[in-house]
């Protein structure tokens, strides 16, 4: 990986560029060798594994997960949130890699241990790109909570249970200020 001070640049099958405050849509797939989730303590596993990390060393702005994937609208934070300079060095910031690479790898270890089973679970490479503007942003969120409209889940995204919609933005007393840093 190529790590600059406004960013860093590597390349896997697909190019990844990242920079400081950058907000990504990123979207893991299962490995073709491991069935769907048709269970509830599956998604419920992906879900934990994902909503860990809020606040910690990223803002989640939406997530949803589905059968064979998951998608994820996340920021990167800054290690040392207090420090001025650390916003605008890429250095100073959790790297993307390593929060999805948690995410993958704690949801496999349990998944795995629950069925007796060892190997990968999740695609090495996730897919992402960077989101651009606020109105980029609004349309990355409604693409990942409408997936289950999508795939015929559901008719209403917030009626889809393994969603943020139906999470994060269901007035749940237990979410309140889950976008304030």
């Amino acid at each position: 990986m190529t790590v600059t001070r406004e960013g860093a640049v590597y390349r896997r099958r697909l190019p990844h560029y990242r920079s400081p405050g950058d907000i990504y849509h990123t979207r893991f797939s299962l490995c073709a060798d491991f069935p769907k989730f048709g269970e509830d303590w599956m998604f419920q596993t992906v879900e934990a594994a994902i909503l860990v990390h809020h606040k910690k060393d990223c803002l989640l702005y939406a997530y949803v997960i589905m059968a064979d994937h998951a998608h994820v609208v996340l920021e990167p934070l800054p290690r040392l949130r207090d420090d001025l300079m650390s916003w605008c060095d890429y250095g100073m910031y959790y790297r993307l890699e390593d929060i999805s690479g948690k995410i993958k790898g704690r949801s496999s270890y349990l998944i795995n241990r629950q069925l007796g089973r060892s190997g990968p679970i999740w695609l090495r490479e996730s897919f992402d790109r960077t989101i651009r503007n606020q109105r980029d942003l609004e349309n990355a969120v409604e693409y990942v909570h409408c997936n289950p409209v999508r795939w015929r889940l559901t008719d209403d995204p917030a009626k889809y249970r393994w969603s943020s919609a139906y999470t994060i933005y269901s007035g749940d007393d237990k979410y309140r200020g889950w976008l304030n840093l």
